[in-house]
């Protein structure tokens, strides 16, 4: 592929080199004009020689077709397809330098092209000409990046959304899996336990483990779809209405939670965050056997405020960990704030919403 746009680049410089040295050659002087001459041809072949670098130095190549255009007019030959050699560079300069760079330097290319011409008393039509396709080579230009970069833009903002659609996603399946492996935990550490003298609380406990799995399989699999098949339908996602399953769910973990639920009207995405963020603060709790728990969410004059209030059992400075990281990013994300921290011997996750 390579070889095939170089190949096309070189027959394309080979076309255009042509067409300016056989319409050179066709050019019939008129009154005080000059016949192109050997000198003449050479700066033609100059004009066709810096168009190789066009792409590679832009400023260099049309900085040497002005020189040639002043060489070709200076000496009074007629004026011709030479002419429009300039054109090349300045559509280039449109393209890789910056706009005021490439119009400058097309203004530039156009005062030499009519100076040049009225110094000689050759000035035309043509130099009108010229001076209009030279503002059009440098505009169709700024136009064309202006497009590739609004295209560039564009798809540096679905690559992000992606990412971030991802990200929710890993933080999502995050919350899920750490909330079921506390739940399956508790319930098979407990079944372990009585299994010898209270066999039915074990099947009982054995119970909730298989049901939870399940659901977590679900979910997994719910989202494997999803990134796999964009087509895949989607699941609401939970919001604050779904608070009391979730707080139903670790009854059966055997962690005492206390709710407090009083916030009526608030949708996605903050309702999102303060599910994720409650199930997290449960989960945590969950894993250290810090019960009971108390919950609140509420809205008042001030906005919403989320606390999730637990007791704690193991004494020690505090290391926020990557779910509280995680929460503070969900907070943060919705317009929110967030604290974790001990209290009185308690351990409580703030987040307020205004």
């Amino acid at each position: 592929m390579r070889w095939l746009i170089r190949g096309g680049a070189v027959a394309a410089w080979l076309a255009v080199s042509a067409s300016l040295v056989v319409g050179t050659a066709n050019l019939e002087p008129d009154h005080g004009e000059r016949p192109v001459g050997a000198f003449g041809f050479a700066i033609v072949a100059l004009a066709c020689l810096a168009l190789t670098a066009v792409w590679r130095m832009p400023v260099t190549a049309a900085g040497t077709e002005a020189f040639t255009l002043l060489l070709y007019l200076g000496f009074g030959y007629p004026d011709g397809p030479v002419l429009f050699a300039g054109l090349v560079p300045l559509f280039a300069l449109g393209l890789l330098r910056p706009r005021r760079l490439a119009y400058a330097v097309a203004a530039g290319m156009a005062a030499t092209v009519v100076g040049t011409n009225v110094a000689t008393g050759g000035a035309g039509v043509l130099d009108l000409v010229f001076v209009g396709w030279a503002g059009v080579a440098v505009f169709a230009a700024d136009a064309l990046r202006g497009r590739r970069e609004r295209t560039a833009a564009a798809e540096r903002a679905e690559r992000d959304r992606v990412l971030g659609e991802r990200l929710r996603i890993a933080q999502d399946l995050h919350d899920s899996v750490g909330h079921a492996m506390a739940v399956i935990n508790v319930q098979s550490g407990m079944a372990r336990h009585v299994i010898d003298d209270h066999p039915e609380v074990a099947k009982e406990a054995l119970e909730i483990v298989r049901t939870v799995s399940g659901t977590i399989l679900d979910e997994l699999n719910a989202m494997v779809r999803l990134l796999r098949d964009d087509s895949a339908p989607l699941r609401p996602s939970p919001g604050v209405a779904d608070i009391p399953e979730l707080v139903a769910s670790m009854d059966r973990a055997e962690l005492a939670v206390t709710l407090d639920l009083d916030a009526p009207g608030i949708g996605q995405p903050v309702g999102g965050a303060v599910y994720r963020i409650v199930q997290e603060s449960l989960t945590n709790a969950a894993k250290h056997g810090a019960s009971p728990v108390g919950v609140t969410v509420r809205v008042d004059e001030n906005g919403l405020r989320l606390d999730v209030v637990n007791d704690v059992r193991t004494p020690g400075p505090d290391v926020p960990g990557a779910g509280i990281r995680g929460m503070g990013e969900r907070a943060r994300a919705t317009g929110g704030t967030l604290t974790a921290g001990r209290e009185d011997g308690r351990f409580r996750v703030s987040a307020r919403w205004p």
